[in-house]
């Protein structure tokens, strides 16, 4: 079973399960789209519904080791939200998606909020806000964001995997941060193109960090840092 409702375009969060605050935007949100309508837009802002959710119970929801946020590098991760899925894939297929940090903290700020995904129970820092190329916003919620931007992990191993997507507050709740997340594909390839972005296996993720401040072209380095799991082993 292959990423259901990758795009967002059925308008709801079906064959997806969520948590905090997490709602499906247009391009009147003012970011414009990445394909289509409809995308994803999880926020650490109050709402509604109960709004982002602490740390303690992001973690359990995404099946990560309790204080995995933390170890990310940026600090006290004090609130977020979430979305998740469980999805198979062969070896030498290509995850992709399409991604958009937002944030109304300074840039850049020591209270570091930041987005990420991850293929439980592993997370990978997507941006945060000492990240570089920030472009300013025309959102009406937001006062920076990165821009839409692609990335490519490719899968050494056949399996079955739960994808998620999040955003936390780091060191503070008063100040909030989002990310949009659309277009998420699993691609038959056959054999993992060179030019991913990040390969992932048994022992989490090998790669460089699209725009994360702190990453490193070193492979033992970025596990260290960048991707955190249950190992830091660099073979695939």
């Amino acid at each position: 079973m292959t990423v259901l409702n990758g795009n967002f375009e059925v308008g709801t969060f079906s064959n997806w399960r969520t948590i905090g605050d997490t709602r499906i935007e247009t391009a009147a949100l003012g970011t414009g789209t990445s394909e289509a309508n409809f995308q994803a837009l999880l926020t650490t802002d109050a709402s509604a519904s109960g709004g982002a959710v602490e740390q303690s119970d992001l973690e359990e929801f995404l099946n990560f080791s309790s204080g995995l946020l933390d170890n990310l590098g940026n600090g006290d991760a004090t609130e977020g939200s979430a979305i998740k899925q469980t999805f198979t894939a062969n070896a030498g297929d290509v995850l992709t998606f399409d991604w958009n940090f937002l944030t109304n903290e300074a840039i850049p700020s020591s209270f570091n909020d930041f987005a990420f995904f991850g293929i439980s129970p592993f997370a990978l820092e997507l941006a945060d806000t000492n990240s570089s190329g920030f472009l300013g916003t025309s959102s009406v919620n937001f006062s920076q964001e990165t821009g839409f931007q692609t990335i490519s992990i490719g899968i050494a191993q056949t399996g079955t995997y739960t994808l998620n997507f999040g955003v936390v507050d780091v060191g503070d709740t008063a100040v909030d941060s989002a990310l949009i997340v659309d277009n998420i594909q699993v691609l038959s390839s056959g054999s993992i193109a060179s030019n991913n972005d990040v390969l992932f296996g048994a022992q989490g993720f090998v790669g460089e960090s699209p725009l994360s401040s702190s990453a490193s072209t070193n492979v033992e380095q970025f596990i260290g840092s960048n991707a955190i799991g249950r190992g830091n082993d660099t073979t695939l």
